[in-house]
């Protein structure tokens, strides 16, 4: 008999209900600011979304990965599987969403079944049906579409999506979608993601028990209507099945683009706790830079008095927000974590690993990056928004100004007491700033720090340089980075950035690419993958981050806080969990 999983924050358990041992959240955001114009939210208007020119990578959903547009495309004109409810951290859950439920297995998270609801339909009228289920998550494995993510496609991987009549057959390796792969390649992915009737089903090797969290999270696994099929050419097209859909028929991320309402969407198969749909109309302008964005939310007039933005206030704005505006400002915590990454295969001995992060100035990192409105000092990779966060035992007790007399202990016992490293980040102002603050920290050490900035343009790109193993020639030992998990559990965290690499990869996978491998850091992965107890899932990660923490597998820098302005007549201001601390437009309307 199948039963439901609990799972996360899934199946309809809140984050306050996954209050395990040592797990905590400590946002700040619980509903709209004080100077909201209303209590209760009201439809009409427009509601003009400002962003920068080129923050968009695409509308296929195949190819979105970026947070701001996982979060507001799926309030608009995507539905998923599941999704996450607009609320405070308290009350936020995974609910059904094009599916009945959140899904049901019979065996504590490998298999998965989800039954979609009645009445859904294209914005074209077409009726949603599984096979649209299944051909939608066949795309993610199709590497033209997926843009060069994979992301949804590492996890498919990560959890084996397989054939059970062919349990050797590798889709990961032998699939590459429906525009390419081979009909007996199909074969095998239309086993492991079967149809029967409204009902679709994954069969998973490992136990995936927050399967529910992530495909309300990410797109992966949302459906996509095989006649709408162009391709490459299609990235920039939307096929709604939301509340929403697009004015014309291609999204432009340098142009102005509008979306209105779609006239197929059925509200009685949808829920206001995941999807108000309050304005009738939403605006996207594009805008060359954040301080432009800023000036004109604190103008606050014409339309901009009805707009918001996913960008934070820059550091260089933060005198022009007077306590007038305190109405009108919000700030949170965010998913996102800023660390230093280390080049494992150039700077080997843990013990100097773990002297470099001791002698990291992290409280004149943060006031150099911006101060207390721009982040917090932290002592591990996971984000306080993230169920399952505790500072991490190897690191919290560091001195978060530094402390470099006991780096050079740790220098001396491994015999270098003056180790030469090369630091690369992204050439930017601020980034040169905080350059500067951890130099001198690290030269107070005994380092010899050479500063390696790499220009914003250069090619390839700073991610491009540093994921190479080789980092594209260059003597890279630190570098600057950051995180944001794909879902709100550890699960979206340890393992990207702290799980070894396979042995012939010659770029990092996931997001470890200072190479760093620890055969003990890996078990504990292992047994979180294993695991069907969520306690015994995040004890396990958390003793991953530990153990890595403990030999200097990263230098922890800080939780970035997210800092917003909006215009004033902008209701249901709320950046939650559910949008990854983005402005959730599932709650947001214009004051009439």
């Amino acid at each position: 008999m199948n039963k439901k999983l609990l799972v996360g924050v899934a199946a309809g358990v809140s984050v306050a209900a996954l209050t395990l041992t040592g797990c905590s959240s400590t946002a700040s955001s619980t509903g709209a600011p004080s100077g909201s114009p209303a209590a209760e939210p009201v439809k009409g208007g427009n509601l003009t979304w400002i962003d920068v020119t080129g923050q968009f990578e695409a509308t296929d959903p195949a190819a979105i990965y970026l947070g701001e547009e996982l979060a507001g495309l799926r309030r608009t004109v995507y539905r998923g599987l599941t999704a996450l409810t607009v609320a405070d951290d308290a009350n936020t859950k995974v609910v059904g969403d094009l599916a009945t439920d959140t899904g049901t297995t019979p065996d504590e998270g490998k298999t998965w079944s989800f039954t979609l609801k009645d009445g859904l339909k294209w914005q074209d009228g077409a009726e949603i049906t599984c096979a649209d289920l299944q051909y939608g998550l066949s795309r993610s494995y199709d590497a033209s579409l997926v843009a060069g993510t994979g992301v949804g496609t590492t996890y498919l991987a990560q959890y084996d999506l397989y054939d059970p009549a062919a349990p050797d057959y590798d889709l990961s390796s032998e699939y590459t979608g429906p525009l390419s792969g081979s009909a007996e390649a199909q074969a095998h992915f239309e086993a492991a993601a079967s149809c029967e009737g409204s009902t679709i089903t994954y069969h998973f090797k490992n136990a995936w028990p927050d399967f529910p969290y992530a495909a309300a999270s990410l797109f992966t696994t949302d459906p996509y209507q095989e006649s709408a099929e162009k391709g490459t050419a299609g990235l920039w097209t939307v096929n709604a099945n939301g509340p929403y859909k697009l004015q014309g028929d291609t999204f432009d991320p340098s142009a102005t683009d509008v979306l209105v309402r779609n006239d197929q969407y059925d509200p009685a198969t949808d829920s206001t706790d995941v999807r108000g749909a309050y304005p009738d109309t939403i605006t996207f302008d594009w805008v060359a830079d954040p301080e432009t964005i800023t000036a004109r939310l604190i103008a606050d007039s014409g339309d901009d008095a009805a707009a918001f933005s996913p960008i934070s206030i820059p550091s260089s704005k933060y005198s022009e927000i007077s306590s007038d505006l305190s109405g009108r400002v919000e700030k949170t915590t965010s998913p996102y974590t800023r660390f230093l990454g280390i080049n494992s295969l150039t700077l080997t001995d843990p013990k100097v690993r773990r002297a470099l992060v001791l002698a990291t100035d992290k409280t004149g990192f943060v006031q150099a990056a911006g101060g207390d409105n721009w982040g917090t000092p932290t002592s591990t990779i996971v984000s306080q928004s993230i169920a399952g966060f505790v500072e991490n035992p190897s690191t919290k007790d560091d001195d978060p100004a530094g402390d470099p007399e006991a780096a050079k202990k740790l220098l001396a016992e491994a015999g270098q007491p003056n180790p030469e490293i090369s630091y690369a980040f992204s050439d930017t102002p601020t980034n040169e700033k905080t350059a500067a603050v951890l130099q001198a920290g690290w030269q107070k050490a005994g380092f010899k720090v050479t500063l390696a900035p790499i220009p914003t343009d250069a090619k390839p790109s700073y991610y491009g340089q540093i994921s190479a193993k080789d980092k594209n020639g260059q003597k890279i030992d630190v570098y600057y980075s950051g995180w944001a998990s794909d879902w709100p559990t550890l699960f979206g965290v340890v393992p990207p950035i702290l799980q070894s690499n396979p042995a012939d990869a010659t770029a990092g996978v996931g997001f470890n690419y200072g190479f760093y491998s620890n055969p003990d850091v890996d078990a504990a992965i292992a047994d979180a993958t294993a695991a069907t107890d969520p306690a015994k899932q995040v004890a396990a990660l958390q003793k991953a981050d530990e153990l890595a923490g403990a030999d200097g597998a990263y230098v922890p820098l800080a939780n970035q806080n997210n800092y917003y302005i909006h215009g004033s007549k902008i209701g249901g201001f709320l950046p939650d969990i559910a949008s990854s601390y983005y402005p959730d437009l599932g709650g947001l309307y214009v004051a009439q």
